[in-house]
């Protein structure tokens, strides 16, 4: 056995013989159903005979007086967040024109909105390993303040669908509870071309309580979200789909008529999209359709690559558990609501 394999190796034994003092769950794991407190419901789990697939090694660790939750449910996820993003390498097109580079521009606060519902199938193949899938709807809404050559906001709406998948790595020790979660999505949302591609790395660290019911637990964790995303995207948005545009009239005139001094460095193609941009806007404002569509393609990355979160986890019996999670700093503010339904197999 060479030395790669014997690494490998001790760490699946490891994991085996740290899983064996532990009862898992969606949340993670805790102690043997609340140790001597509940020692005739440890025998009886002892005494029973497991019959059902997952997870591996399923019946050696309920021989342990370990209470295995069911490993196969089904989660539905409901999300709410902010995220403050920068932009940057910004092109425009004019009604399928070319794109035009308008680096110049400087933006100030970029905020992405987003609403999801999710459900996410998933199921405990080893005892410290789960397995799940993603699919769900999102709406979204970006709010962008342009703060250079002039002085703007406007916001954009979007709507879509999400897929995606990942795997949940559980370990603990007498309560204490560890949790890794790893998932990678493709979002698929109007006005943009192609999926928006974003990968979430969340490590976990908590305690899982029991009541003088076995059955019945709470757990409580803090943790940190690393949050990667594909950072360029393209796409077309019609521009009376834009919302609260705030420009100045002045500006406006500046741009159309050549006039604004900070024209003078660029270049005729520059030149040119933003007056056919600028006399659409003033179209719509003075009541007309605005009717144009706009391509752009822009680098675009989260502020803070990483943030925290507190959550919680309260299990009603064997098939239902409910759970929450707030995210905060790094820019970024989140909202988790989850019902989970389980069952054997």
């Amino acid at each position: 056995m060479n030395s790669t394999m014997k690494t490998a190796y001790a760490i699946l034994i490891f994991l085996l013989l740290f899983s064996g003092k532990l009862a898992f769950s969606q949340a993670g794991a805790g102690d043997k159903a609340g140790g001597a407190r509940n020692q005739a419901y440890v025998d009886s789990i002892k005494n029973s005979n497991y019959i059902w697939t997952f997870p591996a090694w399923g019946k050696k660790i309920s021989k342990r007086g370990i209470d295995i939750p069911y490993p196969v449910g089904i989660m539905t996820n409901i999300y709410v967040g902010s995220q403050d993003v920068n932009i940057s390498d910004l092109q425009v097109g004019f009604n399928d024109g070319p794109l035009i580079p308008l680096d110049f521009i400087k933006f100030g606060k970029v905020t992405a909105n987003i609403q999801t519902v999710t459900v996410r199938p998933d199921v405990w193949v080893l005892p410290f390993m789960d397995l799940y899938g993603i699919v769900g709807i999102n709406r979204a809404q970006t709010s962008v303040e342009v703060v250079s050559p002039i002085k703007f906001n406007t916001q954009a709406n979007f709507k879509g669908y999400t897929y995606g998948f990942g795997t949940t790595f559980a370990g603990g020790y007498h309560g204490f509870i560890t949790i890794i979660d790893f998932n990678h999505t493709w979002s698929f949302l109007d006005k943009i071309d192609d999926a928006v591609q974003a990968t979430m790395v969340t490590p976990r660290l908590g305690y899982n309580f029991h009541f003088d019911n076995p059955i019945k637990t709470v757990a409580f964790w803090v943790g940190t979200t690393g949050f990667f995303v594909n950072r360029t995207t393209q796409g077309t948005i019609n521009l009376s789909d834009l919302q609260s545009t705030s420009v100045s009239d002045a500006d406006l005139t500046g741009i159309i008529n050549g006039t604004s001094d900070w024209l003078d460095n660029l270049t005729p193609a520059q030149k040119l999209v933003l007056k056919q941009i600028a006399e659409k806007i003033r179209d719509k404002i003075e009541g007309g359709s605005g009717d144009a569509t706009i391509s752009y393609s822009l680098k675009k990355r989260p502020t803070h690559t990483w943030s925290m979160l507190v959550g919680g986890q309260y299990q009603f019996s064997h098939r239902w558990q409910v759970r929450t999670e707030v995210g905060f700093l790094g820019g970024r503010t989140s909202l988790l609501l989850s019902g989970n339904y389980r069952f054997r197999w």
